[in-house]
């Protein structure tokens, strides 16, 4: 099965990154700030291919092209949403608003990584909750689907 969509993509370190810069913003200018594009480093395409997710884009903060892939056996999460964690730590004048993300948790080696994604650039919030909770529930459903995969050969009759 191969889905493909366009995608804005935001680690949560990067976040992170962003909310202590905005804590150092004067209130006058957050004032000032309109949040109509979901918080995003990254623009491109999220695709899921055979055993991975794969985004193709851009690093808007490095200005280069850049390659993720996730292998799927890799992915030990999925959600629809912010972490609480992070929830908790946003300032409301943050503009974390828009449509909900689907987040997917990840390890690489001994390291865990968090990334957001909101699909679709349809200026329609609702087209991009939808397209955003679809791909949630095909993530989900794939990630769900590896883990109760029959353990050897259980499953198999003799017949004699």
């Amino acid at each position: 099965m191969v889905k493909r969509s366009g995608v804005l993509m935001i680690a949560e370190a990067d976040i992170e990154e962003l909310l202590f810069e905005w804590y150092h913003v004067p209130a006058w200018i957050k004032a000032h700030v309109s949040a109509r594009c979901p918080p995003h480093r990254y623009a491109g395409e999220l695709s899921l291919e055979g055993e991975n997710l794969v985004f193709r884009g851009r690093d808007m903060k490095e200005s280069k092209s850049c390659k993720l892939e996730i292998p799927l056996a890799s992915v030990t999460r999925v959600a629809f949403g912010f972490s609480e964690q992070l929830k908790t730590n946003i300032d409301p004048t943050f503009g974390i608003g828009g449509p909900v993300p689907f987040a997917v948790w990840y390890r690489d080696g001994s390291q865990e990584h968090t990334l957001y994604f909101n699909t679709s650039f349809s200026k329609f919030l609702i087209d991009r909750a939808n397209r955003n909770r679809e791909w949630y529930e095909t993530l989900s459903d794939v990630v769900t689907c590896r883990r109760q995969k029959p353990a050897g050969d259980r499953f198999l009759t003799t017949v004699k």
